[in-house]
């Protein structure tokens, strides 16, 4: 699978290759197509800069290369003793 982005600040319009069809981008949107519906046209578009096109890794791993802290999504409520001070207002 490949990942087309629009990296315009526009639409963009663009034909499926082998088939009558085409997608439609909105700015700065991302779609996923099958590697043989690539087109040329997408090749040049990406080659002048107006989209990107990126192998799509499927994996059900965890990116290894994102670290959260242990507790870094943990809820903290306003009576908690956790919960961060709020900061004073001076006159």
């Amino acid at each position: 699978m490949i990942e087309i982005r629009n990296l315009m600040f526009q639409p963009l319009a663009l034909h499926l290759a082998g088939e009558e069809g085409g997608i439609h981008l909105g700015s700065r949107e991302r779609m996923t197509i099958p590697e043989d519906q690539v087109s040329d046209e997408m090749r040049v578009a990406a080659s002048r800069g107006f989209v990107s096109l990126a192998q799509v890794r499927e994996t059900t791993q965890p990116d290894p290369h994102v670290d959260t802290a242990e507790r870094e999504h943990d809820v903290v409520s306003a009576g908690d003793d956790r919960a961060p001070a709020k900061p004073k207002k001076g006159k």
